[in-house]
């Protein structure tokens, strides 16, 4: 069980260049400086979508050149976030089939799910509007498989025109306007490739994305659009609950330990031997622990220097373009 990467990777490797699918879909990839993963997400789509697209952020690397030479339709966009990003494909794209489906650069579809694809996608009656996938994670070479990480039940694929991304910084939901959302069986396997340091630098990343997130909650800066109406899974509503009301009203540094054992302990993270070890403590408790110290910093800074400033040090020190609009409002110390 423990090779399951590997051997859907050697799959998806092994499948024929020649694009094969009979569905009326299109696959959109974001990237940037992917070159380590955009071929093996590009092929195991193959025999499924229509049309793929890459939306790239100016890679410098092989990424571009790689996606082109697989017969993917490459645009380029500068980015801000995910949500933006991905929001600004379904707005713009001339998309002229009947699905859409979004696909991470270092995610890859199981050869399961891609036969399940082709079977249930073409018989949807039209009262379906999407569908849920199975997304696993692979990390260090094992699937996570427990801490409660899986199935991780995601709505990855949707009738065009009536997909919409909640925009928000960072964890953001893609949700359809109206109508039902089905099961497609199978995995959407999640395994970046690259080390344990590049790991850590990206999560550091993503813990000023999560302050920015929370900042804009607690002072209604206006930076977010943290809701979208539209259909959610029942596992959905119950994190984003969570996520949203019952976590940030916990005491800070306290609560990211107590998720840490809730996932490692109470959800048998545990039985994912070493991998699972690694993976609970850096997902559920470093990064939660570093997004508290950080906002602490950003309140001082904030009571000291002024809204205004501090967005200046997200762009000039961290690169993260916040910008306007944010409400103007006078700003308590932390």
């Amino acid at each position: 069980m423990a090779d399951i990467g590997a051997r859907e990777s050697a799959k998806v490797a092994a499948r024929d260049t020649d694009w094969s699918s009979g569905l009326s879909l299109t696959a959109i990839i974001l990237t940037f400086e992917e070159e380590l993963h955009i071929e093996r997400c590009i092929r195991s789509l193959k025999p499924v979508a229509s049309r793929i697209y890459v939306v790239d952020s100016f890679s410098t690397d092989a990424t571009v050149e790689i996606a082109r030479g697989l017969g993917a339709e490459v645009m380029q966009r500068k980015f801000k976030n995910q949500a933006d990003q991905f929001q600004w494909a379904l707005d713009n794209l001339p998309i002229d089939t009947s699905w859409v489906m979004r696909v991470d650069a270092d995610e890859y579809i199981s050869t399961g799910l891609a036969a399940s694809m082709t079977k249930v996608l073409p018989r949807a009656p039209i009262s379906v509007s999407g569908f849920y996938v199975d997304r696993m994670v692979v990390f260090l070479g094992r699937p996570i498989r427990h801490g409660g990480f899986y199935p991780m039940r995601v709505l990855k694929i949707w009738r065009t025109g009536l997909g919409q991304v909640e925009q928000r910084w960072i964890d953001e939901y893609c949700v359809v306007k109206h109508g039902q959302v089905e099961y497609c069986p199978g995995d959407l396997i999640d395994e970046n490739l690259h080390d344990l340091t590049w790991w850590t630098e990206k999560h550091n990343k993503y813990s000023s994305r999560r302050v920015i997130d929370l900042l804009d909650r607690e002072l209604e800066l206006g930076l977010s659009q943290h809701a979208v109406s539209g259909k959610m899974s029942g596992r959905q509503v119950i994190y984003h609950k969570v996520k949203t009301k019952i976590y940030p009203a916990l005491p800070p540094y306290l609560r990211a330990f107590a998720y840490y054992l809730y996932r490692y302990v109470f959800r048998l993270g545990f039985l994912d031997g070493q991998q699972g070890l690694v993976f609970c403590f850096l997902q559920a408790f470093w990064n939660l622990f570093l997004v508290d110290a950080k906002l602490y910093e950003a309140r001082r800074m904030i009571a000291a220097d002024g809204l205004e400033s501090f967005i200046k040090h997200l762009r000039d020190a961290q690169g993260l373009d916040v910008g306007p609009p944010w409400k103007s409002r006078s700003h308590r110390s932390a």
